[in-house]
């Protein structure tokens, strides 16, 4: 069973300092706005996917037809996982959804603190709207999770926020520990709250002896099986790091090609090209392993 990770769209209401979107805005000062398109989609993963909706640039609720699209993966008998910070969307939005999603999905909540800090991170975050939504599924079939990335400025608050994740109705409560602090690590909590993952990637970029292990995520028995990644112009990538801004332009799958593009290839087609095998065959040592591959995949403290 492949799993997939999709960015339905590049569209989001929030400007989270660490996000992909946010880097590109300040560096270019434009927006690159797009949403997958349906039938591509569809059509590409086929039925009995697993797939976990989620984006490096946009929150997959601001697809302009997304309980189309929902609803058409779930007539394909998929399984989903949506994660999206829940703002700006009306309580009829959100009861149609809960009539969409059955007992096999999850809905994911990213609230990073409670209502005077959430928004601190989670720029533009609407913390009424996001409430409205969670209690429209206090009755539900689907799984309902809370995930709380811990901050500086939101660590002393884990306790109540779990206390209101338990009144809320939520099924579970998951506390997420970034390793994204080679950016702005002003925004670091106490140690216990961090994931040194960080610091492994910081002597790949700077010691050129360093190596280590590989752990290759999107394989499964040695084949690429596991979170492999669409975006939201419908370009296929083996994970979302390789998706990002850095690396996109920087490997075989390079949208500037439009080689493994969803509207024109099957999955089927990616998986047995010569030179997609070779690529997911590096990723297996340090030595031959794409940069981002290393980065991310590389054993911590190998």
């Amino acid at each position: 069973m492949v799993s997939f990770h999709i960015e339905t769209t590049s569209k989001c209401t929030l400007e989270c300092p660490l996000c992909d979107r946010t880097w590109f805005y300040e560096t270019f000062k434009k927006r690159n706005l797009h949403e997958i398109n349906i039938d591509h989609l569809v059509g590409f993963v086929g039925p009995n996917a697993n797939i976990e909706m989620c984006g490096n640039n946009g929150d997959p609720i601001y697809h302009s037809k997304f309980h189309e699209l929902c609803k058409r993966l779930k007539a394909n008998n998929c399984k989903l996982i949506i994660t999206t910070n829940g703002s700006s969307k009306t309580k009829s939005w959100w009861e149609k959804l809960n009539t969409i999603l059955d007992e096999n999905d999850m809905l994911v909540f990213s609230i990073d603190g409670l209502e005077d800090t959430n928004h601190i991170y989670r720029k533009n975050a609407k913390w009424k709207s996001i409430i409205t939504a969670i209690e429209v599924f206090a009755e539900r079939k689907c799984k309902l999770q809370w995930k709380y990335i811990v901050f500086k400025h939101n660590q002393h608050q884990i306790y109540h926020a779990k206390k209101l994740s338990e009144v809320l109705k939520f099924d579970h409560f998951r506390l997420e520990q970034s390793s994204r602090w080679l950016g702005k690590k002003e925004l670091m909590p106490d140690r216990e709250y961090v994931d040194e993952q960080y610091k492994h990637q910081e002597k790949i970029l700077i010691d050129k002896k360093y190596k280590t292990d590989m752990r290759p995520r999107c394989l499964v028995d040695d084949s690429p099986k596991k979170g492999l990644y669409i975006d939201s112009e419908g370009d296929f990538y083996p994970c979302c790091w390789m998706g990002t801004y850095r690396y996109k332009l920087k490997s075989i799958f390079s949208p500037k090609e439009q080689k493994f593009n969803i509207g024109n290839i099957t999955l089927d087609s990616i998986l047995e090209d010569r030179e997609v095998k070779r690529f997911f065959e590096s990723t297996k040592q340090f030595t031959s392993a794409h940069e981002c591959c290393k980065m991310q995949c590389g054993v911590k403290n190998g």
